[in-house]
């Protein structure tokens, strides 16, 4: 069997966060696909490609690559972050890309890891409207229940980019937003600022 994902589709919407956990844990995707748990939904949709790959070669080669802290991996590879304090329940995450501790990649069984590795997860706005929602609303709630300690959100729709820090109590704490071609400030360990036009064409 051949299986087409060429944007997200939710696989369940049952209701039933243990349905949909049951679905989740038996999904053994094919390469080149994410599967996700959010909101109750088990949704699958295609690796970076196009565009939205770009935004984030462009973020890793311009930014990341020259500001990553010491014994971290920059990783567009795709791995599940296990969120079990989201606010709707268990959610697991597959971020677009993520800063976490070099040692955990070389000590790792499978690709699913504990939310405490994470230095920074960064998610690229999909066109679709439950990818949007899910990537502006949903997504910052769970993140902060990790608590992943920065969330990075490029949104090409509206041409913006939106750093989430200070994660406490399920929530972070502030968020800075900036138009394309702004700078963005990043805490430590980063201690640096993203020149934003790096994502303009």
């Amino acid at each position: 069997m051949i299986l087409l994902i060429e944007e997200a589709t939710v696989v369940t919407d049952t209701g039933k966060d243990s349905d949909a956990q049951a679905v989740f844990d038996s999904i053994d995707p094919p390469e080149g696909v994410r599967v996700e748990l959010i909101g109750g939904r088990v949704v699958m949709s295609p690796s970076a490609v196009g565009k939205h790959g770009g935004l984030l070669r462009r973020l890793d080669k311009r930014f990341l690559d020259l500001h990553k802290p010491d014994d971290t991996e920059v990783s567009t590879y795709p791995v599940t972050i296990d969120l079990p304090n989201a606010p709707g329940g268990k959610e697991s995450y597959v971020p677009d890309l993520v800063v976490v501790d070099e040692e955990v990649l070389w000590d790792a069984d499978d690709w699913r890891f504990p939310a405490d590795v994470f230095h920074l997860v960064a998610e690229v706005v999909s066109a679709g409207r439950d990818g949007q929602r899910d990537d502006r609303y949903v997504k910052p709630l769970g993140y902060a229940s990790g608590p992943v300690p920065l969330y990075l959100l490029i949104d090409p729709l509206r041409e913006e980019v939106t750093l989430f820090v200070n994660p406490k109590n399920g929530k972070y704490r502030s968020k800075n937003t900036v138009s394309y071609g702004d700078k963005l400030t990043f805490p430590e360990p980063f201690d640096a600022i993203l020149d934003t036009s790096i994502f303009v064409r």
